[in-house]
């Protein structure tokens, strides 16, 4: 009898427990607030921190030495591949990585661009940009940049193509005209400049930006030896971000 009462005692103190959990079912989420949440998850799904980059801007290389023996200021055509990074932020960092080739010659100890007739070298030329850039957005689909920083141009040189190392060359072989050459890309600064940039990007879909831009850089180490602008560059081509 005493186990019987017990167990009715647990059953009543029990059930109205039961009852009042069971009786709690889920309030319907309002519609408005169900549309938000789904926003904010679309949009959390589909933010980003990356954007990659490509361009292709011919680029106008200044050459201030004797045109009666060297070449004119040349064009040569990079292609150039980077990142955005963060993405969405006012500043981002922008390196990049362009990629040319150009033919060179050696005279009065400096290397200077040399038509294909008289060529000695040729260079492989990996230029490293990495510049600050800063964005102003007039609509949602217009994008202005504008960025200043660092970028090395790092580059080797070997004999060209239908040059002979013993050739005459200026320090008395054209072998030795390309080892001078080389020694000269890490003298004195010649791999370091400072650029400019400026982009307008349209937006076409989603990430798919895409729209002119320009780019300088002005040569440190001639800038620093006292020849001016000589090896300065001027870019414009097309660059996209998607």
């Amino acid at each position: 009898m005493k186990k019987l009462f017990c167990l009715a005692f647990a059953v009543l103190f029990c059930a109205p427990a039961f009852y009042a959990q069971g009786a709690e079912t889920p309030e319907p989420a309002d519609s408005e607030t169900s549309v938000v949440y789904a926003e904010d998850v679309i949009e959390e799904k589909t933010s980003h921190s990356l954007d990659w980059i490509l361009s292709f801007a011919p680029a106008f290389l200044l050459n201030t030495g004797d045109v009666k023996k060297t070449a004119p200021s040349p064009i040569v055509y990079p292609f150039s591949l980077g990142i955005a990074f963060p993405a969405e932020a006012f500043v981002s960092f922008q390196p990049r990585l362009s990629i040319f080739t150009n033919y060179l010659l050696w005279y009065d100890g400096d290397a200077y661009p040399a038509e294909i007739e008289n060529r000695t070298a040729t260079a492989f030329c990996f230029l490293l940009d990495f510049p600050a850039v800063f964005k102003y957005e007039p609509s949602a689909r217009h994008l202005l940049e504008g960025g200043a920083g660092v970028s090395f141009l790092c580059r080797f040189a070997k004999i060209s193509n239908g040059v002979s190392g013993s050739d005459e060359g200026y320090s008395g072989s054209a072998s030795g005209d390309v080892d001078e050459i080389n020694k000269w890309f890490w003298k004195d600064a010649n791999f370091l400049f400072f650029m400019l940039s400026a982009s307008y990007l349209f937006t076409f879909s989603g990430k798919i930006k895409a729209g002119p831009e320009f780019r300088c850089y002005f040569p440190c180490g001639s800038l620093f030896n006292g020849n001016g602008m000589n090896n300065a560059m001027f870019a414009a081509g097309v660059k996209l971000r998607f």
